[in-house]
């Protein structure tokens, strides 16, 4: 620990730090940004991708998007290499949270660092995947019922993007919820126990959470993300007892350490 870490900042200095960390943020998605712009039509061919498979699957023909803006396509792609320069940025951006908190943490939590910083890293960029594996599989269940109604498929391009883009978002900050719980068993803020026990409020809380993040009102699409959610919530209260196991040796040598 440095001496800057041990002495008390004031409220402004916590600003001023907070600052900085954002603009590094802000930067790393600039570049992360200018990078994808590059690549923008290949990022397009991605975006559009489960769509296209849900088509096929649920029997579309002749599926196609729309554009009915003159610069709407520029806008798309702006607003596509915005989400995918968040998703680039997303280790540097992680890595700044974590040490403007770091500070503020007893020697014995800032190890985990080591552990922290990757597996937020794996697991936002694990829910991103998965809400892509499973994009396709939703369409095509949208787009079956629709014609069920006897009603026509045919998208327009921005509200599209704009509906997968940001359940890309939701479903890697989603999956962030098993490290957040499992650090706060670890540092002793909760329990197992208190998990297990808290079980149906945290069942109701993950849909409401869900029903507020997703883009339509469905319940299909809501169910999509609160289900894998809960299952990240079953599978915290395991990793929470796991934590507590470990750290009950530390615990029965710690008088000793003091002494």
């Amino acid at each position: 620990m440095t001496a800057n870490d041990r002495r008390e900042l004031t409220f402004w200095e916590h600003l001023e730090v907070l600052r900085w960390h954002l603009v590094r943020m802000i930067a790393y998605v600039v570049i992360a940004a200018a990078a994808c712009w590059i690549f923008r039509e290949q990022l397009l061919t991605v975006m559009r991708y489960p769509a296209e498979v849900g088509a096929r699957v649920a029997g579309v023909e002749d599926f196609s998007f729309r554009i009915f803006e003159a610069a709407g396509g520029i806008i798309l792609m702006m607003q596509i290499s915005l989400v995918g320069g968040l998703i680039l940025a997303s280790p540097g951006i992680i890595m700044e949270l974590w040490l403007f908190v770091r500070p503020a943490l007893e020697p014995h939590e800032r190890r985990y660092v080591v552990i922290v910083v990757p597996l937020a890293t794996a697991l936002f960029i694990g829910g991103v995947a998965f809400c892509y594996w499973i994009a396709p599989k939703a369409f095509a269940f949208f787009f079956a019922f629709n014609r069920g109604l006897g009603v026509g498929v045919e998208l327009t391009l921005q509200p599209y993007l704009y509906f997968l883009m940001r359940l890309l978002l939701v479903f890697g900050i989603a999956f962030e919820l098993p490290l957040v719980l499992t650090f706060l068993s670890a540092v002793g803020i909760v329990t197992r126990a208190q998990l297990l026990r808290w079980w149906r409020h945290a069942v109701v809380l993950i849909f409401v959470f869900a029903a507020i993040a997703t883009p339509t009102t469905d319940p299909a699409t809501m169910s999509f993300l609160a289900g894998p959610m809960v299952a990240l919530y079953l599978l915290s209260v395991f990793l929470a007892g796991v934590v507590e196991k470990r750290r009950e040796p530390e615990g029965l040598n710690e008088p000793e350490l003091k002494g």
